[in-house]
């Protein structure tokens, strides 16, 4: 029992026999009671003495009333030539169970700690692997762009779609769409991507000016094919003969 203190209760001196002592000894008997119960608690609540002088001298309190109080108010069991309190036995007994329960819970906290660990540990592995893998696959990533936008003559526009598709991820995350071909030639993949406009919304206009086309579309069609022309690179130029007509540049 390694508790070094036990319960007061707050309602003590309303206990009958207490106030029998109270009553007959006042509150010095009321001062030796608790006195007493303590150095009880320290001997495992049994102290096997007659000499009560003894005792009284170590209590720094009267023998008589040191007697009366351990003898004459049933506040302690007398047996064999020692005497105890029924109530610190309760009180003591209540410890060792709290005792006994907090170890078992700290014995299954350490089992289940220890059980635990061979599988944190290799959570902690899994962790570690993921890292590297993720690390060695943003390289990956940043070497394929890097070799893209390397590559002259190729809009950056074009460059950064063609990027944007083949860096698409599998379902485990491990790879991009690139790096599941057997084969992949950026340069070439590339220029084929831009001669060919992939990922790009055709045009309902041909890459051309057509004059007779142009005459047959209402206004807001023709603004339309205006704008096409100006984004292949086409400019008006005025003829006083023939009037203004669509040159790329």
């Amino acid at each position: 029992m390694k508790k070094t203190y036990f319960n007061h209760d707050s309602t003590a001196r309303n206990d009958y026999r207490i106030i029998k002592l109270r009553a007959t000894l006042g509150y010095e008997g009321y001062g030796v009671f608790w006195a007493v119960l303590e150095l009880l608690f320290t001997e495992e609540n049994k102290i096997c003495t007659s000499q009560y002088d003894v005792l009284a001298y170590g209590l720094q309190c009267d023998p008589i009333i040191l007697k009366q109080v351990i003898e004459d108010f049933d506040l302690f069991v007398i047996e064999d030539g020692c005497f105890y309190s029924r109530r610190l036995n309760n009180h003591i007994e209540e410890i060792n169970n709290k005792s006994s329960i907090a170890k078992e819970n700290a014995k299954k906290r350490w089992n289940n700690a220890t059980a635990m660990q061979p599988h944190s540990n290799g959570n902690a592995s899994k962790v570690k692997y993921s890292k590297v893998n993720k690390s060695k696959l943003n390289k990956r990533i940043e070497d394929f762009k890097k070799s893209i936008h390397d590559i002259k003559d190729i809009s950056n526009e074009d460059k950064n779609d063609f990027f944007l598709y083949w860096t698409e991820m599998n379902k485990s995350g491990t790879k991009f769409r690139a790096e599941l071909e057997k084969t992949f030639d950026v340069s070439r993949r590339l220029k084929r991507w831009a001669n060919n406009g992939f990922n790009k919304q055709k045009s309902r206009f041909p890459d051309h000016y057509d004059s007779l086309l142009m005459k047959r579309l209402d206004v807001s069609a023709q603004k339309e094919y205006e704008q096409h022309l100006k984004n292949l690179g086409y400019v008006t130029e005025y003829n006083p003969n023939a009037g203004a007509k669509w040159v790329k540049r």
